[in-house]
């Protein structure tokens, strides 16, 4: 009896001790395994699920700030350099004619067909044909794609027309030359339906059409090349309103808020200050700030206006009080970070009473005492649009608006939605506007090469240089030059013109900003392109 206790005794001893074992095949089975899943927010829903978004097909942008995670492009934009993508290595010849990619070897997309030279040159030839009209605007070298060649499975040819100093650069740009697998084309060369509702790329996710109740649910994609990211599943919920945003951060609903124009300045110092929450600020000025004068429209085609409007505006007081400094002054209208845009430039001082003085001895004065300057029966007055929605641009404007109240001009402020804005002051229907650049990679390339008011892609940029009979000549002129210092030299005349003309005045050079839970999100690197979200570059507790 007493041995047959004592055998049960070690049987329960042993049936404990295999139950409570860390190392249970329940434990080391890959199924059981927890989802690493995060969520993240946008402003408005996705309509397209394809790199080549333009205002021909898309009355949103949406998709592009996450673009790099469905499709990659040849080469990618980092610190100013060209570092390799899809290609490891690539040459030019020296005529700057011809490009040499090599690929890299055992990429698949996301459907599991290969990459390689062939749908790369499906590629290039179809993407300029989906940019239709706005080819110039988006990626200057599709306007001079000549031949393709495809040399073996892995190497690539791309003959341009004529050179192009910014060819590589634009090829950068995932909006409109992420590549695309051979299955999103139509025989025709038009895009396959399913691109409605799925991604076809080589990167580290892709989408699948999982889309419930304003939430987007992409997963990672099982055939990607590089390293695995952290995060398996991301979401990411559409929530219009800025404050909601910081709000569904806050309740948990959200685990990110990332881009400077999804929370406000005032939301993103809170945030600071909690230490439940990192938050991160890129290094690279992103963008510039500016407002954009119509040298078509009275009052501002007086050069003295546009002056007394430059030194007006007491920048350092904005960057202060609405951007917590985290936004620095803008003294050119591009950073001279950007390539090229190095040039020494004296900047226009705030000085009111300055401002004051070059109206009175241009002959504007308040004569009726109504607080508002006239001159020859024309009040020094205007209308500037702005973007709605759009973080500290309504506080901005109305700040803008009170520094020329005290020099005597009458600015009143209209807030618009995006694609109202991008029509109407393309079509020259404003006083003012206020908008910013492209940002990066664009500027400073096709932020310049849209000053040719003969593309028609950019009015209120053309107004930069429209003081000149031969602008249009010397923007057409530059895009082949080879000499580096003749480049340079061009982009000295030019941005020197337009800091002279006055039309394009600066106001700050903008930053990226990330938010998120540190209970959850240990870190994020900003991308080479910061506007650009990098789910891979999100490193999990």
């Amino acid at each position: 009896m007493q041995r047959l206790l004592i055998m049960a005794a070690a049987l329960m001893l042993l049936t404990l001790t295999v139950g409570c074992s860390p190392n249970t095949a329940a434990d080391d089975d890959p199924a059981e395994k927890k989802t690493k899943e995060i969520t993240l927010c946008e402003s408005w829903d996705f309509e397209l699920f394809y790199p080549v978004l333009t205002p021909g097909n898309s009355t949103n942008y949406g998709l592009t700030h996450y673009l790099i995670n469905f499709y990659e492009t040849l080469v990618n934009y980092e610190a100013g350099r060209i570092v390799p993508g899809l290609a490891e290595t690539w040459s030019i010849s020296e005529d700057r004619l011809v490009y040499t990619f090599n690929l890299r070897k055992g990429v698949k997309f996301s459907d599991g067909t290969d990459f390689n030279a062939a749908v790369v040159k499906k590629n290039l030839e179809m993407i300029p044909e989906l940019l239709g009209n706005f080819k110039e605007s988006n990626a200057f070298v599709t306007t001079l794609f000549n031949e393709i060649k495809v040399i073996d499975e892995h190497t690539v040819e791309v003959h341009l027309t004529k050179p192009y100093y910014g060819a590589l650069q634009d090829l950068t740009k995932p909006n409109p030359l992420g590549m695309m697998s051979a299955q999103a084309f139509n025989e025709d060369g038009t895009l396959a339906a399913k691109l409605a509702n799925a991604t076809l790329g080589t990167g580290p996710y892709k989408y699948e059409g999982r889309h419930t109740d304003s939430v987007y649910t992409f997963t990672k994609n099982p055939h990607y090349w590089g390293e695995e990211p952290d995060v398996d599943v991301f979401h990411i919920k559409v929530i219009p309103d800025n404050q909601a945003k910081a709000l569904a951060l806050r309740s948990g609903e959200i685990d990110m808020i990332f881009g400077a124009h999804r929370i406000s300045y005032d939301g993103f110092n809170e945030f600071k200050q909690d230490p439940n929450y990192r938050t991160l600020i890129s290094t690279e000025n992103v963008k510039t700030r500016f407002i954009g004068l119509n040298l078509a429209q009275a009052p501002f085609n007086d050069k003295n206006v546009r002056l007394a409007v430059n030194h007006a505006i007491d920048k350092e007081k904005i960057c202060a009080n609405l951007f917590y400094d985290i936004e620095t002054s803008a003294d050119t209208f591009l950073s001279p970070s950007l390539p090229y845009c190095d040039v020494a430039l004296e900047p226009y001082e705030y000085n009111a009473d300055k401002a004051k003085k070059i109206l009175a001895e241009a002959g504007w004065h308040d004569a009726d005492g109504d607080g508002v300057r006239e001159k020859d029966g024309q009040k020094l007055a205007g209308e500037m649009l702005y973007v709605t929605n759009r973080t500290s641009a309504e506080e901005l404007v109305l700040t803008l608006s009170s520094f020329f109240q005290a020099i005597g001009m009458d600015i009143k402020t209209t807030g618009i939605d995006f694609m109202a804005h991008m029509a109407e002051s393309n079509k020259g229907n404003y006083d003012l506007v206020y908008t910013e650049t492209y940002g990066i990679p664009y500027d400073p390339y096709i932020t310049v090469n849209n000053m040719n008011s003969a593309l028609e892609a950019d009015y209120t940029v053309v107004q930069g240089l429209a003081h000149l009979n031969n602008a249009d000549e010397i923007i057409a002129t530059l895009p082949a030059i080879v000499d580096e210092e003749e480049i340079r030299h061009t982009y000295d005349f030019i941005l020197g013109e337009i800091h002279e003309n006055m039309a394009l005045v600066p106001i700050s050079y903008t930053k990226e900003l990330a938010v998120f839970n540190a209970e959850k999100i240990a870190g994020y690197q900003f991308y080479g392109q910061p506007s650009h979200i990098d789910i891979a570059a999100i490193k999990l507790e």
